[in-house]
């Protein structure tokens, strides 16, 4: 029976005049690899506490994830979960001496979930239920943060990362316009048709995609490979592919606008296809009409519910 193991590989540049390795501090530089290889490859350099700690985190964030799809979630945020990180560059959870005003997560009542995970025991947080959720907010409230803390949530965190227990759909896929970006034989249609000259969106092919034929592009793809989740942040999308306002639709009629906006179909996405979309907004209320639920960041998480909103 073959015997199970681990295998790493590395290259290096050896030292050299012109074409003539230098032999000695070659073997130098190879001989030092021993004391690397046994320092991180063996188990007995481990630390087995810390060892044993990741994989039961690891276990926990899978059985998290697992959970999902029976309770009819799409992600959950598990309270006092640490969202921001140190800094744009520096992914490391952010601390109370980076910013004496950082704020754990806390769920809104109305949307407390408890799930037992096999090493943490119940774990509370925040479920977002399968549909339409939209996350709101004033400028600099963490709406983007919840965002990109959920498009993570696929895959594991290390201890002490801050968002073990924040975890999203499998499939979930992040969406955004790509300007520039080259797209071929993609059908747009469901989003854009009509284009001046005839020029056909059933197999659309360019090298220099707009924001908005980009975008469409995107969300294709992504419901071609199965993705159930779509994951949308308003200020990395193009805006006349994401709402059209009763002025704009006014001045420039259905039959000239070749964009079917994508508040036309986040809807009929969920019903008609069961995808769900998590989408920041900051600027339009114009998706309220079309959400299930809606999450307004402030110092401490808050929802307010579709129908409240009507009113």
């Amino acid at each position: 029976m073959p015997l199970c193991g681990e295998e790493a590989r590395l290259t290096l540049s050896l030292p050299a005049r012109g074409r003539s390795i230098e032999g000695y501090r070659a073997a130098e530089i190879v001989g030092g690899l021993c004391e690397a290889v046994e320092g991180s490859l063996f188990a007995s350099a481990l630390d087995s506490a810390g060892l044993k700690e990741h994989i039961e985190a690891v276990e926990d964030q899978d059985a998290l994830r697992s959970s999902l799809s029976k309770l009819g979630l799409v992600a959950f945020v598990g309270n006092g979960a640490v969202l921001p990180r140190k800094s744009g560059v520096d992914d490391r959870p952010m601390t109370t001496k980076d910013s004496p005003n950082l704020v754990a997560f806390q769920s809104p009542s109305s949307m407390e979930v408890t799930i037992s995970l096999p090493h943490a025991g119940q774990v509370t947080g925040m479920g977002m239920k399968k549909g339409v959720t939209v996350i709101v907010g004033g400028g600099f409230h963490g709406k983007s943060t919840l965002l990109q803390a959920l498009q993570l949530g696929i895959y594991n965190k290390v201890p002490g990362d801050g968002r073990e227990h924040v975890v999203c759909d499998p499939s979930a896929v992040k969406i955004r316009a790509e300007d520039g970006r080259s797209v071929r034989c993609t059908d747009i249609s469901p989003f854009i048709n009509n284009l001046p000259f005839g020029k056909a969106t059933t197999e659309f092919t360019t090298g220099d995609a707009s924001g908005s034929t980009s975008q469409a592009a995107n969300i294709i793809e992504a419901l071609e490979v199965g993705a159930l989740t779509l994951l949308v942040d308003e200020d990395t999308c193009a805006t006349n592919f994401m709402i059209r306002d009763e002025k704009m639709k006014a001045l420039v009629s259905p039959d000239k606008e070749p964009i079917t906006a994508f508040v036309c179909k986040v809807r009929p996405l969920f019903e008609e296809l069961g995808v769900s979309t998590i989408l920041v907004v900051g600027g339009s209320g114009d998706f309220f009409s079309a959400a299930d639920a809606v999450i307004m960041m402030d110092e401490q998480s808050g929802c307010r519910e579709k129908a409240d909103l009507r009113q």
